[in-house]
């Protein structure tokens, strides 16, 4: 039984490795620069993943920066796991959106669903109570076949994921196009309440702290779930998609 060796950060280099695992040359290069190495294969899975659009926000925070983020009401900015904002009476809204369109192309189930299931996470871990759901869809045509599935299924992953835990979906809007054939965009948002008094930041200091790691096992994938939902979903080939 032969051993099984990772690639060496020559080969990686040498082989374009790194292309693999949705990072560019530019990007590869930048890594180097920033370590003054080669990084290993290690390094470079970890670059891949934070440097992803899923991760990153790389070409949309050119866009978002064009919008007012501060304010009178403002208690909460971009920088936290969601924005929270001033209604009064000591109260706030605290509100996250995001999208889940290449995993909801794939598997329109389980992508929409953890879409949602990813705001509501980071509505709570900012102390707040998840009240409400909401979502705004777009879709091909639904007179073809592969387009009426990924409505039907994506539709049903959101609301599947908030009423098993009890947050309702209250709103949605979703228009129909042939530009969206096959390659549907997914955008669900979730809004929670707190008191101002109750606010929590994703901040730790001090030595001795104690790490929680909570959830399923890593898949296959390993850290690359980030990268694969990053990447362009190609229409062209031919997939067993049911």
């Amino acid at each position: 039984m032969s051993a099984m060796h990772e690639p060496t950060a020559q080969q990686i280099k040498d082989e374009k490795l790194y292309l693999q695992m949705g990072m560019t040359d530019e990007e590869f290069e930048r890594a180097v620069g920033m370590i003054g190495r080669l990084p290993n294969y290690t390094e470079t899975g970890l670059f891949s993943a934070m440097w992803s659009e899923h991760c990153s926000y790389k070409s949309s925070k050119p866009v978002l920066r064009k919008f007012p983020t501060e304010g009178a009401r403002v208690l909460q900015g971009p920088g936290e796991g969601a924005g929270i904002v001033d209604i009064g009476d000591n109260q706030a809204a605290v509100f996250k959106m995001e999208s889940h369109n290449s995993p909801s192309a794939i598997e329109p189930f389980i992508g929409a669903a953890t879409g949602a299931g990813g705001i509501i996470r980071d509505v709570f871990s900012m102390g707040a109570r998840p009240v409400a759901l909401v979502n705004s869809m777009r879709f091909g045509d639904l007179s073809d076949a592969r387009d009426r599935y990924l409505f039907e299924q994506a539709v049903a992953g959101i609301a599947s994921y908030g009423n098993t835990i009890g947050i309702p979906t209250v709103a949605g809007e979703v228009q129909f196009d042939n530009s969206y054939s096959k390659r549907p965009l997914v955008n669900a948002m979730a809004v929670g309440l707190l008191n101002h008094e109750d606010i929590q930041k994703g901040i730790a200091s001090g030595v001795g702290n104690t790490v929680l790691y909570v959830g399923a096992k890593t898949g296959r994938d390993g850290i690359h779930g980030a990268t694969m939902s990053s990447s362009e979903v190609a229409v062209e080939k031919k997939r067993n998609f049911q």
